[in-house]
């Protein structure tokens, strides 16, 4: 339901209206063949509070910075420290793992495809997810990406590997493959503020970032019941004009894992046990496990889209 992580091609094309979610402040990755600048205000993750132990780097088991929910507004993704520049993404779905993308310093950039949920990570630590809209072309062709100036140029190089060059203004920006017979098929790659994913078959998807979305998007921890440890994370940001993003709590156990969330899209959850209130209004509430205000916005920063 969440993501394909594996190499399996993804063959669904959703006529939809493209539903973003900023997960991370978005920072370029180191290595990035990209020649395009750099999203203007962009900072790195913060790193693991402690260096990684050499036996622990060795087991690639990594340590574990955060979960961040997907674009689909149900799916969660923990991200962890392998190494320096060096992070993998563990999708889960209703609890169930569905596989892993990893970004290091030779792919700077990896992204997972399912039935059009976009997941891009990059070896900053950094994710970007989106749900896919119509793909307008396959095989080789050209188009322009969602800025409706940069152009994608795409070349086959076989039944099920494509190449796309993307330039603006005559000048060239960067360029990925997508090889549906290696470890990652998806070729991904960031443009300034524009994220880029090539499908084996030839198709592009496309996300601009919003603008100062680091700056407009304050979270809160509350308890939800101190004798299970369990807290409720508030994030408060801007409602879009479609998709998940915008006000959302997430409930924790001790450990730190989602083990539940509502946004404003779906503000309450099956067995009731989470439920907010308010969320196009710019001052959302929660209401359950406990009653809480979430953060207010920044001076400045709108209540939609």
């Amino acid at each position: 339901m969440l993501m394909e992580l594996s190499a399996r091609r993804n063959s669904v094309r959703l006529a939809a209206t493209a539903a973003v979610a900023a997960l991370a402040v978005l920072a370029p990755a180191a290595g990035a063949s990209a020649a395009g600048p750099s999203a203007a205000g962009a900072a790195a993750v913060p790193r693991a509070a402690h260096a990684l132990g050499a036996a622990e780097a060795k087991a690639g088991k990594g340590t574990y910075l955060r979960t961040v929910q997907l674009a689909d507004g149900v799916s969660v993704g923990k991200i962890y420290q392998l190494g320096e520049h060096h992070f993998r993404l563990e999708g889960f779905a209703d609890g169930h793992s569905v596989g892993s993308i990893e970004a290091g310093p030779g792919k700077p950039y990896v992204a997972g495809n399912d039935n059009g949920l976009i997941t891009v990570l990059d070896n900053d630590g950094n994710v970007m997810s989106w749900m896919q809209g119509y793909l307008r072309g396959s095989g080789s062709h050209t188009e322009k990406l969602v800025d409706g100036v940069t152009v994608a140029k795409v070349s086959a190089l076989g039944p099920q590997r494509h190449k796309a060059v993307f330039s603006r203004g005559g000048r060239v920006l960067g360029s990925v493959v997508a090889d549906a017979d290696s470890g990652d098929p998806y070729g991904a790659l960031k443009l300034g503020s524009i994220w880029v994913v090539l499908d084996p078959d030839g198709g592009v998807t496309s996300y601009r970032e919003p603008a100062n979305a680091d700056r407009c998007t304050v979270t809160t921890f509350v308890t939800a019941d101190p004798d299970k440890g369990t807290r409720v994370q508030l994030t408060n940001r801007p409602v879009p004009v479609s998709g998940p993003d915008g006000p959302q709590a997430l409930l924790t156990d001790k450990y730190g894992t989602v083990v539940d969330g509502v946004n404003f899209n779906h503000p309450e959850s099956v067995d009731g046990r989470l439920k907010m209130t308010g969320g196009r209004s710019g001052h959302p509430q929660l209401l359950e496990p406990v009653a809480a205000a979430f953060p207010k916005l920044p001076k400045g920063c709108p209540t939609g889209a």
